[in-house]
């Protein structure tokens, strides 16, 4: 199945939810995307620790105006 697919689905079986159930599936899908984003991060550490010193300052120039260039919303 495809994503949308995927999404249909979702919205089909979720359609005749109490409010509470809605909720605890909306609560469900923040754990998840919360583990993915802690999976990620545990990821870039892994792999910017084998780095030396002098890129570690190349990344870190790179990165340094991000988040004012790309505020989150």
């Amino acid at each position: 199945m495809n994503t949308a697919q995927l999404e249909k689905k979702l919205l089909e079986h979720t359609k005749n939810l109490s409010k509470e159930a809605l909720r605890e599936v909306i609560d469900f899908v923040r754990f998840l995307q919360h583990k993915m984003a802690r999976q990620s991060s545990d990821y870039i550490n892994i792999e910017t620790s084998s780095l030396n010193k002098s890129q570690i300052v190349h990344l870190e120039e790179e990165f340094e105006d991000y988040k004012k260039l790309y505020p989150r919303e």
